[in-house]
């Protein structure tokens, strides 16, 4: 891969690849891409050509596809993915449904591992994705808060989370009958609110937001007053990242490392502000890693 030309996310962290079509890539070279995803929390593929199919099958090659709950808003022809517009063709109540953090999948009992973008539209203003880094913020901490998080797990459920001022959160039960059709929710899970990362070694804080709702052996003040302070201390400005998804780009994130959410958008019909891509998030580690031991160093060739 003397071809790949990796720069610097403008910003605290992350990473750009140039040079290499994502879709061509072969088991060595994508084992490279995941060592510097799971090292740099974010990673810009560039110049990549927009196939559905082709990126379905890059998708698929990271792990197991996780579907959405909303079985209607997945793509037809590839369930898989997840198509995020601001089309005035989106109903009023499912808009800017992203605008507050979150780990994707974090209320499934196997949440996802990665989570990939693929651009096909960006408006001229606006379409930003934030990244809050978990790892960071975990390290952070004094010895003595890093032990006695270490021991907790957290209850999650679809959207339970208590929104902060200026986050939004659409629960299933209150939106219309007509857009809760084909929706099924899981039962609520338990997850460690510290996670080992199981390339890097490294622990994290995990799934502040969204789904968190309670933490076990606390009671619901205490343990939503704990989450809501971990959540504000993790989306310092020193630990968020920003990254905007032009047409042409795939944005990945590792969300064992890294909690995101949307900025407001405008939804409207003028094509210069239009913002069109295609969500997939995986579970489990890509078979091409199958040998990786966590902890290991990033590939460098």
């Amino acid at each position: 891969m003397d071809d790949l030309n990796i720069r610097p996310l403008d910003g605290p962290y992350g990473v750009v690849v140039t040079g290499r079509n994502a879709f061509e890539m072969n088991d060595g070279e994508l084992r490279r891409i995941a060592d510097l995803l799971f090292h740099n929390r974010v990673l810009v593929l560039e110049d990549q050509e927009i196939d559905l199919a082709s990126y379905v099958a890059f998708g698929r090659r990271w792990g197991e596809p996780v579907l959405l709950i909303a079985s209607k808003n997945r793509q037809a022809e590839f369930p898989e993915l997840i198509v995020q517009s601001n089309s005035t063709a989106v109903p009023n109540p499912v808009r800017n449904v992203a605008n507050h953090w979150h780990c994707d999948s974090s209320y499934e009992t196997v949440p996802a591992t990665v989570t990939m973008l693929l651009g096909a539209k960006a408006p001229r203003e606006g379409g930003q994705t934030l990244f809050a880094d978990l790892v960071a913020a975990f390290e952070d901490l004094s010895p003595s808060d890093q032990s006695r998080l270490q021991s907790l797990h957290v209850r999650h459920a679809v959207s339970a989370a208590t929104p902060a001022a200026d986050e939004r959160i659409v629960r299933p039960e209150d939106l219309p009958p007509e857009l809760n059709v084909g929706t099924t929710v899981p039962d609520p899970v338990v997850q460690p609110l510290v996670r080992v990362h199981p390339v890097t070694g490294r622990k994290a804080l995990y799934g502040l937001g969204g789904s968190a709702f309670g933490i076990v052996g606390m009671d619901e003040a205490e343990g939503s007053r704990l989450i809501a302070e971990l959540k504000a201390h993790a989306s310092q400005a020193k630990f968020v990242q920003q990254a905007k998804l032009l047409p042409g780009q795939i944005l990945m994130w590792d969300n064992f490392s890294v909690m995101h959410r949307a900025t407001h958008i405008e939804y409207g019909d003028d094509p210069e502000q239009a913002r069109l891509n295609y969500r997939i998030s995986v579970k489990g580690l890509p078979s091409f890693m199958d040998n990786v031991e966590a902890g290991s160093q990033p590939a460098t060739s």
